[in-house]
C-alpha cells in the first residue's frame, strides 16, 4: 500500500524516455526515435503515452518584451498497457513535422514533451530539445535575400503567436532606397507562401511625418510555386523585380 502511495507522488513510479537520434529535422519532415519506459516499485495502468511538439519564443511588444509558449503538434503512443514492477519496454515512435510552423530561429525553440498518463498518479514526463529547420524551398528563399545584400537583423526569427518575422537591412541592392524589408514567409503542400513588408528610407521633414503615419511601408503577399523554385538565382530576380516594382507604389 506504501509503495502505491509513493508511486501517485512520483517516488516509485514508472519512467519515461525518448531517444532521438538526430534532433534536427526540415518543416514537413519525419522525426525518428524510440520510446523507452520502465516499470516502477509497484505495477501500474498507463493510460496512454503522449509526445506534444511544444514551441517557445519571445517578441518585443512595445517597450515590453512577451513570452509565447503552445503545443503546435500531438502523437499517441500507445492506448492502455499494465506496467509491472521493473518491466522495460521500447517502442518505435514517427513524429510528422507539420509544414506551417515556424522554423527553429532568433528567439524561437522547440522540445518534445514525451509524457505517460498514469490515472491518480503524478505523470511522468521526458523533455528533449529540437530543431526545426526550414524544407529545401524556404532555404532557397532566404539563400535569394542573402544573395541580393541583405543583412539578418537580431532576434530575426521571433514568433508573435500568429506569424514569424525575419527582418533584413539592404547592404547594396537598394540600399539607398530602403531602410529594411520584413518577410513573413509559411511552407505549403506545393508552393511558398510570403508577405513582405517593404519599409522605405526618409529624409527630412516629410519624410518623417510618412513614417509617423505608416506611409513608407508596403505589404505584398506573393506566392512562389515549388515548381518555378529552381535555383537560388532564379528567386532572387524574383524578389528583386518584386521590390523594385512594390517600392515604386509607394509615396
Amino acid at each position: 500500500m506504501l509503495k502505491k502511495l509513493l508511486a501517485s507522488v512520483g517516488i516509485g513510479s514508472a519512467k519515461v524516455d525518448l531517444e532521438i537520434p538526430n534532433p534536427q529535422v526540415e518543416l514537413g519532415g519525419i522525426l525518428e526515435g524510440v520510446v523507452k519506459i520502465k516499470g516502477g516499485s509497484v505495477e501500474q495502468e498507463i493510460e496512454k503515452i503522449y509526445i506534444n511538439l511544444v514551441l517557445n519564443s519571445k517578441y518585443g511588444s512595445g517597450d515590453e518584451t512577451k513570452p509565447v509558449s503552445r503545443t503546435v503538434g500531438t502523437v499517441k503512443v500507445t492506448d492502455k498497457l499494465t506496467l509491472a514492477p521493473g518491466q522495460e519496454k521500447t517502442i518505435p515512435v514517427n513524429f510528422e513535422i507539420p509544414l506551417d510552423i515556424p522554423i527553429s530561429k532568433g528567439r524561437t525553440r522547440y522540445y518534445l514533451k514525451t509524457g505517460l498518463d498514469i490515472e491518480q498518479a503524478l505523470d511522468p514526463t521526458d523533455l528533449d530539445d529540437i530543431k526545426i529547420l526550414p524544407n529545401k524551398y524556404m532555404k532557397m528563399l532566404f539563400d535569394a535575400v542573402s544573395a541580393l545584400g541583405f543583412r539578418e537583423k537580431h532576434n530575426s526569427g521571433d514568433y508573435n503567436g500568429r506569424y514569424q518575422e525575419f527582418e533584413y537591412r539592404p547592404t547594396s541592392f537598394m540600399a539607398r532606397e530602403l531602410d529594411e524589408i520584413e518577410l513573413y514567409p509559411t511552407a505549403g503542400e506545393q508552393e511558398l507562401n510570403v508577405v513582405i513588408q517593404i519599409d522605405k528610407r526618409n529624409r527630412g521633414l516629410f519624410g518623417s511625418l510618412l513614417d509617423d503615419l505608416d506611409l513608407d511601408e508596403r505589404y505584398v503577399r506573393i506566392r512562389i510555386p515549388y515548381s518555378q523554385m529552381n535555383d537560388v538565382t532564379q528567386v532572387a530576380n524574383f524578389l528583386r523585380e518584386t521590390i523594385e516594382s512594390e517600392y515604386r507604389k509607394i509615396l
